[in-house]
């Protein structure tokens, strides 16, 4: 008996250092990662945006996801069409964590063409699942 519990004691010793030198690691911050919410867009959310006489489009999403103290940045990207490829990647930007919205001038869009708009925020430890629309430009 006296053996058995030598046994038992060493593998729970063993099993706390090695979680201990994963968690000092940086690893563990993986898990971290998938607790950082996904964005939620405000506008656009529509299929069709009207640009006529207008000079710019704002993009607008929630403050309220998240942790500002933990965020880095937002990763915002604008894609011609409906596929996020990188071939169609207009354009991509870092937005400070305390800015909520991104104005772009209108003279990126095509009148009748659809684009996709994604955002993902970006915290010290990981990022989100990206949030994205798609909608289709009338000038």
């Amino acid at each position: 008996m006296k053996r058995y519990s030598i046994i038992v004691f060493m593998f729970m010793v063993t099993v706390m250092l090695a979680s201990a030198a994963f968690a000092r690691s940086g690893r563990i911050m993986m898990f971290e990662s998938n607790l950082i919410p996904q964005p939620r867009l405000l506008y656009p959310r529509i299929d069709k945006v009207d640009l006529t006489g207008k000079k710019e489009l704002v993009f607008r999403w929630s403050p309220h996801e998240g942790s500002i103290s933990k965020r880095k940045y937002y990763d915002f990207r604008l894609y011609r069409g409906y596929d996020t490829y990188e071939k169609n990647l207009i354009i991509k930007k870092q937005v400070p964590p305390t800015q909520y919205n991104w104005n772009l001038s209108t003279s990126y869009f095509e009148n009748g063409k659809v684009y996709t708009w994604s955002l993902r925020q970006k915290y010290y430890t990981g990022k989100s699942r990206r949030s994205w629309n798609s909608f289709t430009v009338t000038k």
